[in-house]
């Protein structure tokens, strides 16, 4: 879809991109993103809806504007750039200029915007979604889900959901979605981000420069430390394997990975084996 006017044109975009990744949109929301005045903002929502009636409503002055059934967004959408917005509130946009860097090289799959949309959307609003699933331990499944936040992890993406089908709170991996089903049932408060403790429960974590690097103090040096001390973090349950991944720290028991892969190690494995996502982390 094209417009005359580019300035309206890139705040249509930006409310089509609400309500595929949100369902749902503010006057606030414009306002914080193109720094314009309330009136403004007003006056492009309401410029949308006359060319739009059947892609958006009003619901309430208090609740905002919500995408009608059956939504079909007019303009194309990344889902990393839906995922970066709903997690963080980072929007990005990429400058035609001279470039010195490299070309990055991925081995993940492209996600497709409209199933990722589909698992935003339920965290948004607290719904409840019916997803085909690829597992590694149970294969391809069809699962009810309760999705209430996502992650990223060494460049892949990650949702965090209660599984009514093993009845406990798990994670998910985006790449694996086959299909999804955003089925807007109100979530079971069972079920809700409140219940999922390993969500919640942050451990203490420390770190330590590699024991088998010979200088200890200069790989120290790259996390901001001023000489080989210990960097403690806390760090939820459900994302540990994760980060200790991210931060390539050695958990094996003897530190036996080398120190030019890993130049971290895990001081505290023993405090730290009982919890579940450590399974991932390097060497556990």
């Amino acid at each position: 879809m094209t417009n005359p006017d580019p300035a309206l044109s890139e705040r249509y975009r930006f409310i089509d991109f609400l309500l595929l990744f949100k369902g749902r949109l503010t006057r606030a929301e414009l306002v914080k993103r193109f720094a314009i005045g309330e009136a403004t903002a007003s006056r492009t929502i309401a410029s949308y809806i006359d060319s739009h009636p059947d892609l958006i409503e009003l619901q309430s002055n208090k609740k905002g504007y919500y995408a009608k059934n059956g939504f079909t967004p007019e303009y194309s959408h990344s889902a990393l750039a839906g995922l970066k917005y709903i997690a963080s509130g980072e929007l990005t946009k990429k400058i035609d200029v001279d470039c010195y860097g490299i070309k990055a090289h991925h081995l993940h799959r492209v996600l497709d915007a409209k199933i990722v949309a589909a698992i935003t959307r339920a965290i948004v609003n607290r719904y409840i979604a019916a997803i085909e699933y690829l597992s590694t331990t149970s294969g391809r499944k069809t699962r009810s889900v309760t999705p209430h936040a996502i992650f990223e992890s060494s460049g892949s993406w990650y949702f965090r959901a209660y599984d009514s089908f093993s009845r406990e709170f798990r994670t998910f991996k985006f790449s694996r979605l086959v299909s999804v089903i955003d089925l807007s049932a109100a979530e079971n408060p069972k079920h809700s981000k409140s219940k999922d403790a390993a969500w919640h429960q942050m451990r203490l974590v420390r770190l330590i420069p590699h024991p088998k690097n010979p200088n200890p103090d200069t790989q120290a040096f790259d996390p901001g430390e001023k000489n080989a001390e210990v960097k403690e973090l806390m760090v939820s349950e459900a994302c540990l394997g994760f980060v200790l991944t991210d931060l390539r720290v050695d958990c094996s028991k003897y530190h036996r990975l080398s120190f030019y892969e890993y130049p971290l190690a895990l001081q505290n494995r023993d405090e730290l084996e009982d919890i579940k996502s450590m399974e991932l982390s390097p060497g556990f």
